[in-house]
């Protein structure tokens, strides 16, 4: 990794998001931080989509869908790699409609969205897949939270192939989490949990322990990277949301309200945009899940 470290971790051209929906507060959560405000958080949507537009992406806004709560969370549902966007297959039953729906929307709007098939069993959520098309890497999460399974190791085989038909030199690793010292809850996808600032430093939930001794790689590619490859830096546990954060195009997107993760943005980025997550937290969202990033050819 050390050769692409003037590179943005992330270069993406368009977020793909999609419109609060007012019966949003009767979507998923795990959290328990009072009902979400609507006005509010339509106001914080509007300023991180003002965050991209700073940071050089354009925002693709699909209208609200009122049936279902949990779709102002498109990231579960598709995914873009190298250019190439493809559907996912959630472990939350309910969401399964979201897929359809937002892979019609998109294609509606004109890009392509590949269909891939799933077994039954094999379940892959976008909020636990950290991808850097540059480094031909993706990192992803099996999830940790106790009876919640959100991504498995059948879905991460399923994942792998189709990444590897898209670049063949791309390496997979996935690796579970789970609570810290051996609980079973930890956080419900990896990027709420970890993700890095740069290519030298990753933040960690100390809610999320990420089990790097027990990685596994679906496509036998093991021998090229050592984990974990950042030095990961767990912040305290008044501060364990701010660990999601979004660097791309050379800036960074950070959660605000968090001035040990807003100085270590400032001694990495010259540009960094705090928004506001309050009203997404309490539904167990983040700027991540808020989007799609695309990088169109």
């Amino acid at each position: 990794m050390a050769d692409h470290q003037k590179e943005p971790l992330i270069i993406a051209t368009m977020a793909i998001m999609r419109e609060i929906p007012k019966s949003f507060s009767n979507g998923l959560t795990t959290q328990n931080l009072g009902k979400p405000d609507y006005d509010l958080i339509k106001e914080q949507q509007r300023s991180a989509i003002s965050a991209f537009s700073q940071l050089g992406v354009k925002t693709l806004l699909l209208p609200a869908d009122e049936k279902n709560p949990d779709s102002q969370f498109p990231r579960d549902t598709v995914f873009s790699y190298n250019g190439v966007m493809f559907n996912l297959n959630p472990g939350s039953p309910r969401r399964n409609k979201e897929v359809q729906i937002n892979t019609s929307d998109i294609r509606s709007a004109g890009f392509q969205v590949e269909t891939v098939k799933y077994g039954d069993s094999a379940f892959i959520e976008g909020g636990d897949i950290l991808a850097f098309d540059s480094q031909h890497l993706v990192i992803v999460g099996m999830s940790g939270r106790y009876q919640d399974v959100r991504t498995n190791k059948a879905g991460v085989d399923v994942l792998a192939n189709v990444l590897r038909s898209i670049d063949p030199d791309v390496t997979v690793i996935a690796v579970p989490h789970k609570g810290q010292n051996g609980q079973p809850y930890g956080v419900l996808h990896l990027e709420t949990g970890m993700t890095p600032l740069t290519w030298q430093q990753a933040l960690c939930d100390p809610q999320c322990h990420v089990e790097w001794e027990r990685a596994y790689y679906p496509l036998q590619n093991s021998e090229r990277l050592i984990l974990p490859p950042w030095h990961v830096n767990t912040l305290t546990r008044d501060a364990g949301y701010a660990a999601h954060v979004l660097p791309i195009n050379g800036g960074v997107m950070i959660a605000k309200g968090y001035p040990t993760v807003k100085q270590l943005a400032d001694a990495s980025y010259s540009t960094v945009i705090e928004v506001d997550m309050s009203e997404a937290r309490k539904m167990d969202g983040s700027m991540r899940c808020w989007t799609i990033l695309h990088n169109e050819k």
